[in-house]
Formats: structure tokens, sequence, C-alpha cells
């Protein structure tokens, strides 16, 4: 059974379509707004007879109320050859089918772009409330080899549309960040939540000594080293370094990324969803 995400909105939706979220449009709600004249707002059932009294026009006053609307979901995934190592993959495809059923709980719509040298119409998905499509997507992607680079990612925010939407930006985050900068420089009109996947056997499982041989994914390189605590220990202090260096770039944009290094776990994910909306 997929578990569910339990996002919430710090901001008001622009969505015409009734949803769970706090909206900008007035109909069926529960949440007074405002005031209108019988003329703008034609129903009689929500006459406020004491407004209507004070108003010193004599006209007839009607209680409005704010609608839940709903939002458009977006899964922005990094595909390039990094996120094929280890259990990385599979964390997708799990984010991607708990983000899609999660949505259609809420009755919002999922859309999912995946980003690799460029973005193929292939591994794009328009926010619909399809479910169906959504699992084939995963299907099709659980047979896929990731690799290159994650240089769509810069295009990425040209799918989305132009209303505010709920961004999740899933990325290992292993390229430099001044292109992270243009990235969420180009998102600054959308809700970006960013869960930046690590794999703790990325370098905490070093060894203290010995001959070890380290290969980039991305563009094939390797490199030779002879390991000593000396030098493990400055891999696991650059890997903290580069943790706080991300989550300083984030924060300059307005979002708190969500580090992912232990396996999957959408409780973890609901608590920081929880924090974020507190």
């Amino acid at each position: 059974m997929t578990e569910t995400l339990h996002y919430r909105l710090p901001w008001q939706s622009s969505s015409v379509y009734p949803g769970a979220h706090p909206g900008q449009m007035i109909g069926a709600g529960q949440l007074f707004k405002r005031h209108e004249p019988l003329i703008a707002s034609p129903d009689p059932r929500r006459i406020d007879l004491r407004a209507s009294v004070l108003d010193p026009f004599s006209s007839y006053r009607v209680r409005v109320y704010q609608q839940q609307s709903s939002v458009n979901v977006y899964l922005i995934a990094d595909m390039s050859a990094s996120m094929g190592y280890a259990d990385k993959q599979q964390t997708l495809l799990r984010f991607l089918l708990t983000a899609a059923h999660s949505a259609f709980d809420y009755g919002d719509k999922f859309g999912f772009i995946g980003c690799t040298e460029r973005i193929e119409h292939r591994w794009l998905l328009p926010a619909g409330q399809h479910l169906g499509r959504a699992s084939a997507l995963a299907k099709q992607l659980e047979r896929l080899s990731f690799s290159g680079s994650a240089n769509g990612l810069q295009n990425a925010a040209a799918f989305l549309p132009a209303e505010r939407s709920l961004v999740f930006l899933l990325s290992d985050c292993h390229f430099p960040r001044p292109q992270l900068r243009a990235i969420l420089g180009s998102l600054q009109g959308h809700d970006v939540i960013p869960l930046v996947l690590w794999n703790q056997h990325e370098y905490a499982a070093l060894p203290n000594w010995g001959l070890i041989s380290f290969q980039d994914m991305e563009n094939n390189s390797t490199r030779t080293l002879f390991m000593r605590p000396a030098l493990r220990q400055k891999i696991v202090t650059a890997y903290r370094q580069r943790q706080h260096d991300l989550k300083n770039t984030f924060r300059a944009f307005g979002s708190e990324p969500l580090f992912i290094t232990e396996g999957y776990s959408t409780q973890t994910i609901n608590r920081h969803l929880q924090q974020r909306a507190a």
C-alpha cells in the first residue's frame, strides 16, 4: 500500500478548481472572506442582515467564503548517471508513485519532468489526474539505465505552467553550484521543495587503508587513490562542507532542502513537510 505525503501550502492557490488547499477564489467553503453586494454575489441564502442594516447605501450585503482549491504538483527529477548509483533510482521511482497517489488523493493534478542531458518528451508527464499514466511511466523508468549529465534541469521551468505550482526537485546535486543557482532562479515563480539523494557508501564507507578506484559516472573518468586515514577524513569533511554549501544555496532562494541519506522513507519526508508548514 502506498503511503500518503501530507503536504500543506503556506500560500493560496489561484486555481479555480475546488480542492484541499487555501485558495484565492470565493465559493463553497467554511472560512469567511468578506462581504459583497447582493448584485455581485446573487445568493440570497447568505444575506447578512446585520451588515445590510449597517450599510450606508442601504443595500443588501452577502457573506462570501474562501474556496478550497486544487494545485498542480510536479516532480522534477535528475536522471543523470550518478542517480543510477546504489538505490537512488529506486528511491526516485518510489517517490514518483507516492507523490502521484498523494496528489490524486488530495484532488490535485500531478506532472513529471525527467531531466538528462536535455529534456525528452518521453520523460514528460503533463499535469493530470491519470494514475495509470504515472504508473506506466514508473515502469519505463525502472527499465532505464541512467546516463549522462543533468543539464536539462536548467530548462525544466519552461515545461511548468505559468500559475504557481508545488514542485519537488529530486536530485543528488552532483553538479556545480552556479548551475544549481541557475536552476533555482528559473523556478522562483513556484514553491520548490528540494530532496537531495545521497548514499552514505559514496563517502562514509571508504576504507582507512588500501588502493581504491573512483569513477565519475557521468564522464566515465577514473582515478586511483591510496587511501589512508587522513585522506578518508578529508573526503568526509569535503562532503560535509558540500552539504553546508548546498543548504546555503537553497536557503538563499527560500527553500529548505531535505537530505535523504539512509534510504527512502515517506515518514521522514512528511516530517520535513510538517516542519515546513509550521
